[in-house]
């Protein structure tokens, strides 16, 4: 009788530890500031990912207990977020190439990701289906920067003018940035560099020219207006890209895939060549020590992304 009721009684619920949540929220918070990074690789990594999606698709049904069990990453990923973007705002005035060199190879690490799903097609329409989407997406990718660059737009000089038009702008940057977290392999970092839009906003809130050491009460209250346009346009983004992006992987999986690769290659492409590194290489800012360094923390943060990706999808299958 006593071994049935053993058999019979429920398996403990897991506790959750806040502190430890916090300390993977700052992890989070970090991924998703650096450009190349996925956040949500990042917490399949640390196995926090489903508890995280269950938590906030259930937000209705269990308020308080699923605002309990977020609240220790949110104020994990807020801490670790600004942190690191204080320390990406500083690492770009003394060493650019680098920065971008590391943000390179943890994209071109990411490669797997979208490889791993890609098929050939059995017919000529077939195979046509799959290249079409990605030269497409090569070409934006590639020429965003490319556009940006030799237009000489200095999108930093226009936000901080507070040009009209950089309102708007601003709403798509956000839009922009959280439909590319949707996509695999791609984070929302790495999109707002590919438009020169990363260390504008990252200049505008961080650092010694920032809105909040302006000194000037106007100033500082349109730098807060721009930065809720830019969360509405990230709220936008997100409804937007989840449904297209379940669409499409639904119904045309290879071939949104192959998209995938070429807005990846496109973007590799465009973080050496925007509106923000390009005047630095014409000027001679940048120093030969820091395209050395550069180029050797593009090979090791390639190889170790590489590692990671293996990692997480031996986890993936193991979970």
């Amino acid at each position: 009788m006593e071994e049935q009721n053993i058999e019979t009684n429920p398996k403990p619920e897991k506790k959750e530890n806040p502190i430890l949540n916090v300390v993977k929220g700052i992890t989070l918070g970090i991924s998703a500031a650096i450009p190349g990074l996925s956040a949500g690789t990042i917490a399949i990594a640390e196995r926090c990912y489903d508890p995280i999606i269950h938590a906030v698709s259930d937000l209705k049904k269990s308020f308080k207990k699923n605002f309990l069990l977020l609240l220790p990453y949110v104020i994990g990923l807020i801490l670790g977020a600004l942190a690191a973007l204080i320390g990406i705002q500083r690492g770009y005035q003394a060493a650019p190439f680098t920065l971008t060199g590391l943000f390179a190879g943890l994209v071109i690490g990411s490669l797997p990701v979208a490889i791993s799903e890609l098929r050939k097609g059995k017919t000529s329409s077939e195979k046509l289906h799959h290249i079409l989407p990605f030269i497409l997406c090569l070409l934006i990718a590639a020429g965003l920067g490319l556009v940006t660059a030799l237009c000489k737009v200095d999108l930093e000089a226009y936000l901080r003018a507070r040009e009209w038009w950089m309102y708007l702008f601003i709403v798509f940057a956000g839009f922009l940035a959280a439909g590319a977290c949707i996509v695999p392999g791609i984070s929302g970092s790495m999109s707002l560099m590919v438009i020169g839009m990363y260390l504008p906003i990252l200049n505008t809130y961080t650092g010694n020219d920032s809105i909040f050491h302006s000194g000037d009460t106007m100033t500082i209250v349109t730098g807060l207006i721009l930065a809720l346009l830019l969360v509405i346009g990230a709220l936008i983004g997100i409804l937007v890209s989840s449904k297209v992006m379940n669409s499409l992987l639904t119904k045309h999986r290879v071939s949104t895939f192959y998209g995938i690769l070429g807005l990846i290659l496109g973007s590799i492409f465009s973080m050496f060549m925007n509106s923000t590194m390009y005047p630095k290489y014409t000027e001679g800012s940048i120093k030969t020590w820091d395209y050395i360094v550069g180029s050797v923390l593009l090979v090791l943060a390639m190889i170790g992304m590489f590692f990671f990706c293996r990692y997480t999808e031996k986890k993936k299958k193991e979970a």
